[in-house]
């Protein structure tokens, strides 16, 4: 089992450290703060919400080749980790086109490619388990979101760094691969979602003091 305050001390320890707030999130559902509203209608409510929003993603899951079963985890994913599960499927796709077996040359192995390092700090037990896969990328990814979020480009760098690995910004914003890499999941997430996630340029700058959230 994954857990995520587990993760942020590990990963922050063996890999960098991270910064408390993400970027990329779809809000919470958020319901009907009235009294009056009887908490059954207020559930069913909420259940027709997640069924709508399943419903959609298992579409676009099934639309790159992968199955219902892997749209269920993307949205435990998403919710978990506060990441919009459309953009944890583009991302997957990416990766390995939802290929259990996935795996490279440098040892990054399932649907979501995690290095061996991420894999060992995660505590994975079993990598081509698709689930398992995709709760602990999410938990990277969300790791990667934390680490740039001061930066006003921190989608390209958060991609980038989950890509070829955490590093300084020139390291990513030099990178041309960790560039194509961006750019094929931003336009994935772009065809199935109505987010306008820029993922240029390449040499953000830090943000004002004033506009981060603390």
């Amino acid at each position: 089992m994954i857990w995520r305050g587990a993760i942020f001390l590990a990963l922050g320890t063996a890999i960098t450290a991270s910064a408390d707030q993400g970027i990329i999130a779809r809000p919470e559902l958020s319901m009907p703060r009235v009294a009056s509203v009887p908490s059954e209608v207020r559930r069913k409510v909420e259940n027709h919400i997640k069924a709508s929003e399943l419903e959609k993603l298992n579409t676009v899951v099934l639309s790159l080749g992968g199955k219902t079963e892997h749209a269920k985890s993307l949205m435990e994913a998403g919710r978990e980790f506060q990441i919009d599960p459309i953009f944890l499927a583009s991302l997957t796709f990416v990766e390995s086109s939802f290929r259990a077996t996935a795996a490279s040359n440098k040892g990054a192995r399932g649907m979501m490619q995690l290095r061996p390092i991420v894999l060992e700090v995660l505590g994975v037990t079993d990598p081509w388990d698709p689930h398992e896969n995709i709760m602990a990328g999410a938990a990277y990814l969300r790791h990667c979101f934390d680490r740039y979020a001061k930066y006003n480009n921190s989608t390209f760098l958060a991609l980038a760094a989950y890509n070829i690995g955490p590093g300084g910004v020139e390291k990513l914003t030099r990178s041309d691969a960790a560039d194509r890499f961006v750019r094929k999941v931003l336009q994935i997430y772009r065809r199935f979602s109505n987010q306008p996630v820029s993922g240029g340029p390449r040499n953000p700058q830090p943000r004002p003091a004033s506009a981060r959230v603390s």
